[in-house]
C-alpha cells in the first residue's frame, strides 16, 4: 500500500468512474453531522472533475441525497445516498420503499426513546432510518451498539450496521456495494471503478470495484483492502485536483 498522492495521480482519469464519499473522506468529520465545514474550492473541483471525466462522477455517501443537495446544491453528478437506499440519476430521485412506512417510523421513535437515556449521545433521523451517533462521547459506545442492535433485531426488513462512531439501523437491502454494482453495469467494457472513502461501510464499495478491475483509495486509518491510502480529507482534495489540472493522464 501506498500513501504517494503522486501514485494515485498515474492511475489517470481517462478510463476511471470515480465514486466519492462525503464526510471523512471529502471533508472533515465534526462533532455533529451538522456541523461540517464544506471548503469553497470543493464545489468548482467537484464540477471540474465532472466535466474532465464526461460525466463518470458520483457521490456514494450515508448521507440523505436531501442533505447532500443542501452541502453541495450545484453538484452535477448522480448521488447514491443513504447507503444506496436512495439515488438521484439523471436529475430524477428514487427511494427504498421502506420511506415513509411505520417501520421507519417504529425505528426512529425507539431510536430517540433510547438517545434519551444516554448523556452526550446523539440521534440522526433519515427517512430510512436512524442514525445513533456517540462521536461526540466515545465511552458510551457500547450501549449505543446495544440500543441499535435491539431496534434492528425487531424492525422487520432493517439491520444494524457499524460506521465511524455511529450505528446506523437502515434497510437490510442497501447498501454501498450495491449501488457500485449499479454504476458497474451500466459502464462500457474498458471502464474501471475508483472508490474514495474512509469509512468501514465504504469498504464493501472498495471489494466491488478491485474485484472489477478498478481500485481504491483508503482515507485515514483502519484496516483496508485499498491498494492506497491518504491522510485526510486534505490529501483527497490535493489528489483531485492534481487529476483536474493535468492535460493527459
Amino acid at each position: 500500500m501506498t500513501d504517494d498522492i503522486d501514485a494515485i495521480a498515474r492511475e489517470g482519469t481517462t478510463d476511471i468512474y470515480l465514486m466519492l464519499d462525503f464526510d471523512g473522506t471529502l471533508i472533515d468529520l465534526a462533532p455533529t453531522p451538522d456541523g461540517i465545514h464544506v471548503p469553497d474550492r470543493l464545489h468548482g473541483l467537484l464540477a471540474g472533475l465532472h466535466a474532465k471525466l464526461d460525466g463518470r462522477l458520483c457521490l456514494v455517501s450515508g448521507r440523505e441525497v436531501a442533505v447532500l443537495e443542501r452541502f453541495l446544491p450545484d453538484f452535477p453528478g448522480d448521488i447514491f445516498g443513504a447507503h444506496g437506499a436512495e439515488a438521484r440519476r439523471g436529475g430524477t430521485l428514487s427511494r427504498h420503499p421502506l420511506v415513509g412506512s411505520p417501520v421507519v417510523a417504529d425505528v426512529q421513535s425507539q431510536a430517540q426513546d433510547a438517545v434519551a437515556q444516554m448523556h452526550g449521545v446523539t440521534l440522526e433521523t433519515k427517512d430510512t432510518g436512524a442514525v445513533i451517533h456517540y462521536r461526540a462521547v466515545p465511552q458510551a459506545e457500547g450501549a449505543a451498539r446495544a440500543a441499535a442492535e435491539t431496534i434492528a433485531a425487531a424492525a422487520p426488513g432493517m439491520e444494524m450496521h457499524t460506521s465511524k462512531m455511529a450505528f446506523e439501523i437502515r434497510p437490510s437491502d442497501a447498501s454501498k456495494a450495491g449501488a457500485v454494482h449499479a454504476i458497474i453495469a451500466e459502464q462500457p467494457s474498458g471502464i474501471r471503478p475508483v472508490v474514495i472513502g474512509d469509512d468501514v461501510t465504504d469498504e464493501e464499495a472498495m471489494v466491488v470495484a478491485n474485484a472489477a478491475g478498478g481500485f481504491a483509495v483508503r482515507v485515514g486509518g483502519g484496516d483496508t483492502c485499498a491498494a492506497y491510502r491518504l491522510p485526510n480529507p486534505a490529501a483527497v482534495l490535493a489528489l483531485l485536483e492534481s487529476w483536474l489540472s493535468e492535460e493527459t493522464l
